[in-house]
């Protein structure tokens, strides 16, 4: 059973009457082939400002401190802490609040400016100064999953307490480099928050044209094959979950307009991509969902600047998630396979050995299966043979050209902070360019240097896959296992909210649909390894079952848009049948058992089928 034919329960009983009003053709629209381009890959412009945000602030940070240790004829190395800081600070100032951004700023600031205070005190005595940088970077592993806050000081600490071992800063050194440090908050803070600041308003704004660009695709891709159908949905899925970020930092009285129109789409797009016996109908009801978020989005963005002019306060939100949040296991392997690395690494290098630890501390940060460490260390190793490969080009072509040079850094700087955190692969191409860029500036012979690198870096990946494997392993497919268990919860919940019918407003019923969509999300990463892996297995079952899943959660969509609209007995009834049966096809192709999260509920359901 293919994904069009599970969808295709969907459609069953399916007739739009009171939709049938022409429709405006619009789905808003870029004003220019680049701004589709981006908003297709990253709804929201989130990562492309917070990459320029990281770009500028490293321009400035360099210019001041690289010019001031220039005057003072000072060794540039004592920049090096400045610009690290200007680098990965901005990567996780996501605070809506001022309040919030400051104190976000203050904790990754600190946490880095204590690790280097402390690695150079520990330098003079190796062993210890070792042992210092596993604590570390079991810490950082540890609170990994506890926020933007805790996972920018993590990583500010393990690159502060490298710099520290690596440079062996004298305690005036050190002085000078926190000294210069200031300059990188002053420039963090210029560019985060007059030159690129955040504005919801404008970020909303282009999170919704993000969504109906991409249910525009939907609209426009009629033949679709079944792959094709779940990505554009997925993709189409993943843009409301942008705007649904974006709304959960803001309190607009438009909120449960906004978030129904939205499901209205959703539905209405997985209908039109297997609906193919009513297209006509079902491309009218698309375009009038589009036409009815475009006005409700344009609601919400009015409403969100006039906030803004009036001072409104917005919810600032819990910084750090302490409970249930920390990593102990990735923790425990990510520090064994450091410290192998480290006494591997020490015996190809004494000085460059920090590149195979920072290897499989990147490696193991994030990952929570085998099969994601193992696909993540192969992105690792491919990034960085370009890179090298890369950098070795510029830097004899950029020889004598230091502004160029500079513009080559940036742009490396940028590319980094666009894709790292989402495309691991074209982050490592990016800093690893950087890093040659950077010796190869310094006078450092780059032929041995790049060898080098690239020793280190294969200890460290070899090392990351041995642990992943050997060391109390999680299975892809237990992983990927834990998050369909995952989505059967959150399917529950969504038939208990629809069932109890107690929400006047309708809000539970969407709030219980976007949990569940964060969940189904959630399961497209897990399933990552197991489609690269592919190439060499096919695990049928999980194959199987995707489609059928993927049904479920569209006719849980529209169960709950169903309730939240206050829709008659007959309706809702006829929703909970087409789940039921999607339920049904799933536990028949995946060969779990049929799930009843309640007996009143499990009743209605077969009473309904």
């Amino acid at each position: 059973m293919s994904i069009a034919a599970s969808l295709s329960l969907l459609a069953r009983g399916f007739h739009p009457a009171r939709d049938r009003r022409p429709a405006t053709r619009g789905a808003v629209s870029p004003s220019s082939p680049l701004l589709t381009r981006l908003l297709g890959s990253d709804p929201g412009l989130l990562r492309f400002h917070t990459a320029l945000r990281s770009a500028i602030a490293c321009v400035l940070t360099g210019v001041v401190t690289i010019g001031w240790t220039v005057h003072l004829h000072q060794p540039p190395t004592l920049a090096a802490f400045a610009l690290l800081f200007a680098m990965v600070a901005p990567l996780f100032l996501r605070d809506a609040t001022q309040r919030g951004w400051f104190q976000s700023l203050a904790v990754i600031y600190g946490a880095g400016a204590a690790s280097l205070i402390a690695a150079s005190a520990l330098a003079a005595w190796p062993l210890v100064a070792d042992a210092g940088f596993l604590a570390v970077l079991f810490t950082a592993m540890l609170v990994q999953a506890c926020g933007p806050r805790a996972l920018g000081g993590a990583m500010t600490a393990v690159v502060a307490f490298y710099l520290g071992l690596y440079l062996h800063p004298t305690f005036e050194h050190v002085l000078a480099m926190l000294g210069l440090s200031v300059a990188a908050l002053v420039c963090i803070v210029f560019t985060g928050r007059v030159m690129v600041p955040t504005r919801p308003e404008a970020t909303l704004r282009r999170a919704l044209t993000a969504v109906m660009q991409r249910a525009t695709t939907v609209l426009a891709d009629r033949r679709a094959d079944e792959p094709d159908a779940l990505r554009h949905l997925s993709l189409l899925n993943e843009a409301a979950l942008a705007v649904e970020e974006q709304l959960g930092l803001l309190d607009l009285p438009g909120v449960q307009r906004l978030r129904a129109c939205l499901i209205d789409v959703e539905v209405a797009a997985a209908r039109h991509a297997v609906d193919a016996s009513r297209l006509d109908r079902s491309d009218v009801r698309l375009r009038i969902a589009l036409r009815r978020l475009s006005r409700a989005g344009r609601d919400a963005v009015a409403s969100t600047a006039r906030a803004a002019k009036t001072g409104v306060k917005r919810p600032a939100g819990a910084a750090f998630v302490w409970r249930g949040a920390l990593s102990w296991l990735p923790a425990c392997r990510a520090t064994t396979a450091a410290l192998i690395a480290m006494l591997i690494g020490h015996s190809v290098s004494p000085e460059r050995w920090f590149w195979a630890v920072i290897t499989t501390f990147v490696v193991f940060l994030g990952t929570r299966s085998r099969g994601d460490t193992i696909r993540k260390t192969g992105e690792r190793v491919l990034g960085t043979l370009a890179g090298v490969a890369v950098s070795a080009v510029l830097i004899g072509a950029l020889h004598g050209t230091p502004w160029l040079l500079v513009a080559a850094m940036a742009a490396c700087v940028f590319g980094w902070a666009y894709f790292i955190l989402t495309s691991y692969g074209q982050g490592v191409f990016f800093i690893t360019v950087l890093v040659g860029l950077i010796y190869g500036e310094l006078g450092f012979a780059i032929g041995p240097l790049i060898e080098m690198r690239v020793e280190e870096v294969f200890v460290g990946c070899i090392v990351s896959i041995a642990v992943a494997v050997l060391m109390m392993p999680l299975r892809t497919s237990h992983h990927v296992e834990i998050k369909v268990t995952g989505v059967l919860d959150a399917l529950d919940e969504v038939l208990r909210v629809c069932h109890t019918r107690v929400d006047v407003d309708g809000l539970r019923p969407l709030t219980a649909v976007r949990a569940l969509d964060r969940r189904w999300h959630e399961l497209r990463i897990a399933l990552r390894p197991l489609q690269t892996q592919r190439v060499f297995a096919w695990n049928t079952q999980l194959e199987l079952a995707a489609g059928p899943l993927f049904a479920c959660v569209q006719a849980a969509r529209e169960l709950a848009r169903e309730t939240a609209r206050g829709a008659t007995a007959t309706t809702t009834d006829e929703a909970r049948a087409r789940l039921a049966g999607a339920l049904a096809l799933f536990a028949a192709r995946s060969g779990r058992g049929t799930r009843n999260p309640d007996a009143t509920v499990a009743g209605e359901l077969v009473a309904a089928r």
